[in-house]
């Protein structure tokens, strides 16, 4: 609505006198100030009644009636909030202390007896630019709160994305506490929140395949929807969800520690589920749980993306917390289509591992999407030259370049079954791994170098991959290694580590607890807490006052 736009309005005259009522109705143009109706009332019991019959812009009324008065009518109006408009009353110079009152219940003005046209039209017409005014800012305040809440979430998306970037926040609490509440999340300062980072599987390869234009933004559209109204009927916890800079989303939601991180759980998965069938793409999701306010963000969001990353050795298109980062190593699997992981089973595995991996051969011949036996000797036989020229490259002395390859191919073209083909293949890599082992470097070497590199790093983000890719080893093998060579998994091993370390800088009263963690490799003290006790079997301040070491 626009200042000064015409409405109508309804108007109510009160008075015992009939000549005055009625002479008031008739004597002023009331169409001219956008007054379309006038009512009329004898006395303040019947001006009552229109009142809840009617809905009235302005009332005119005398203060003194018979049966009801215009200062009770007046009284009664406001009391029951009948009435949210403008309201005149009329005056004799005798009443100014009912006047008085009358402008304490909210009465807009008076105006004396008699009663002077002019002034009255006057007074009209402030009446009628009081209601326009507060009509136009209500309409204003209406559009605010719309943009407003058309701009929530975008603002709310703003500032937990600057939140994931700060490692230190620098800001007061005050600051925080007023970001908080001007973008509707005041509950992040106030309670407990679990981390959620859900990524698409495969999303590159969707981009690549491009049945449809822009189907990479169409899918991370499609998954916002149907986390968001999933969320919409299923949670009933305050939640804020948002796009991060690598098209994952971010899912914080409000909830009880240590008592309803089963239903988290279970939203998870339904989530999941509801991509599968809507979708129709694989996603996992990672979770931090027991964030303790928005200044654990970062190292809270940060774990989670560290979890997150696990699904390249567990599997995708699950829930994933720190628990299930602990078996990585137990379900590690050589796969085939990774030449690189199959130069480090010719390398580390035995003959019995090599068969063992060969029975997924089907599985990656089915990959290839070929069913002429022709096409699948092909394939076979170009993966079997990328084997040879990897083993090469990781220090095996055979010269394959001066082997006969057209041998080679003229061997393979003799199976015409999968079962045949398989056995020639896997002979092939066994016969690379029986040379390997003559000069090969011993797997407790490996190991080694792995723990020397631990042992110096372990305060750092490590990651089996940080450490595979220093010993120039696949993760999946130098998992292997570790449970053969240690009969313990990397994390196990690590952790180990990072605790002992611990337990010698707990001796010390100048480092706090928090700083322990920091300086073990966690950067979130919470997780530390939850994990030394779970290897120690007490909480760190625990086992500092067990030792008479007793923080001040």
């Amino acid at each position: 609505m626009k200042k000064g736009e015409m409405f109508m309005y309804t108007l109510l005259i009160v008075d015992d006198e009939k000549e005055i009522r009625e002479g008031l109705k008739t004597v002023i143009p009331w169409n001219e100030y956008g007054i379309d109706v006038v009512l009329t009332a004898d006395d303040g019991d019947t001006a009552l009644a229109v009142v809840q019959a009617n809905h009235i812009d302005i009332i005119l009324t005398d203060i003194k009636m018979n049966r009801m008065s215009g200062l009770e009518f007046i009284k009664n109006v406001y009391r029951d909030k009948l009435f949210a408009a403008k309201s005149i009353v009329i005056s004799g110079y005798d009443d100014f202390e009912s006047v008085k009152e009358a402008m304490k219940l909210g009465v807009m003005d008076y105006i004396l007896k008699p009663i002077n046209i002019d002034e009255l039209q006057q007074i009209i017409s402030k009446a009628i630019n009081h209601i326009q005014t507060e009509q136009f800012d209500k309409q204003n305040q209406l559009f605010r709160d719309k943009q407003l809440n058309h701009a929530i979430p975008q603002l709310q998306e703003q500032f937990l994305r600057g939140l994931l970037d700060a490692e230190h926040i620098v800001e007061s609490d005050c600051w925080i506490a007023d970001q908080l509440k001007s973008v509707q999340m005041e509950w992040l300062k106030d309670h407990a929140f679990a981390l959620l980072v859900l990524e698409v599987d495969d999303l590159k390869a969707i981009e690549e395949k491009k049945k449809y234009r822009r189907e990479k933004e169409l899918v991370i559209f499609g998954v916002g929807n149907v986390i968001n109204q999933t969320l919409k009927e299923e949670c009933f916890e305050p939640f804020a969800l948002f796009a991060d800079k690598k098209e994952r989303w971010v899912l914080l939601v409000n909830y009880e520690q240590n008592k309803e991180l089963e239903v988290i759980e279970s939203l998870a998965k339904l989530i999941i589920e509801r991509l599968n069938k809507y979708v129709k793409v694989n996603v996992t999701i990672s979770i931090s749980p027991d964030v303790e306010g928005v200044n654990k963000l970062y190292s809270s969001y940060h774990k989670a993306i560290e979890i997150l990353e696990r699904k390249v050795i567990i599997g995708g298109n699950r829930l994933i917390g720190s628990d299930d980062m602990e078996e990585e190593n137990n379900n590690a699997q050589v796969t085939l289509r990774n030449v690189a992981e199959v130069v480090d089973l010719i390398k580390f595995g035995t003959e019995a591992e090599i068969e063992e991996c060969f029975r997924s051969f089907s599985t990656m011949v089915k990959g290839w999407s070929f069913t002429n036996i022709k096409d699948i000797q092909q394939l076979t036989f170009e993966w079997l030259i990328e084997l040879f020229k990897k083993a090469e490259a990781a220090g095996w002395k055979e010269r394959w370049r001066e082997q006969n390859l057209i041998a080679v191919w003229e061997q393979m073209e003799q199976f015409d079954t999968l079962d045949s083909l398989q056995k020639c293949t896997m002979n092939y890599v066994i016969e690379i791994a029986r040379s390997f082992k003559l000069n090969h470097q011993p797997n407790n070497q490996i190991i080694t170098e792995a723990e020397a590199y631990i042992s110096k790093y372990y305060a750092d983000n490590l990651t089996l991959q940080l450490v595979a890719d220093h010993v120039h080893i696949t993760p999946v093998w130098l998992s292997k290694l570790f449970k053969k060579e240690k009969q313990t998994p990397f994390l196990e091993y690590l952790t180990a580590v990072r605790i002992d370390k611990a337990k010698l800088l707990l001796n010390d009263l100048q480092f706090r607890i928090y700083q322990v963690a920091q300086e073990v490799g966690y950067k979130d003290s919470v997780h530390f807490t939850k994990i030394f006790k779970k290897v120690v079997g007490y909480t760190p301040k625990e086992y500092r006052n067990m030792r008479g070491i007793h923080e001040e």
